[in-house]
């Protein structure tokens, strides 16, 4: 298992590059902005939507899950606060992955193929942290993880 820490700073460093990325493919026109809004702010809620849905897949919220999600997009959630967004948005959530999550990286896809490699390496990254930052890897996250292969 790698130190969290190397994890983090691995993401938070291709996460900027994908983001730049984004900006870099909105300049060029190939996102149809009108549909689907910014691209970094579409991709950025689907990676957000991933990392709730693994952070709750295990029927537990930890502190060092939180931690990371507050650490890694400027929040400030609480474990508390973070189960009321859950509760509110679990079945959206759910849906999201059943309709949109691999529409979205297909979308990419057709786009820039580099990007979309970046893309899934950061799921790939993100889905390790997750699972790895309360020590432990349920069933249920192993199920999250497997709907997420693209």
């Amino acid at each position: 298992m790698k130190d969290l820490s190397i994890l983090t700073d691995s993401f938070k460093l291709k996460y900027e590059k994908f983001i730049l990325g984004c900006d870099s493919i909105e300049l060029d026109e190939s996102w149809d902005k009108e549909a689907n809004g910014e691209m970094d702010v579409f991709y950025e809620n689907e990676i957000l939507s991933v990392i709730l849905s693994l952070i709750i897949a295990d029927g537990t919220i930890g502190e060092a899950e939180v931690r990371y999600l507050n650490d890694n997009f400027g929040l400030s959630y609480s474990v508390e606060q973070l189960k009321t967004v859950y509760i509110a948005l679990g079945d959206e959530i759910d849906a999201f992955f059943e309709r949109y999550f691999k529409a979205g990286y297909q979308m990419l896809q057709g786009i820039h193929e580099k990007l979309a490699t970046a893309y899934k390496e950061l799921f790939e990254l993100i889905c390790q942290i997750i699972v790895e930052s309360d020590g432990r890897v349920s069933e249920e996250e192993k199920q999250v993880i497997a709907g997420l292969t693209l």
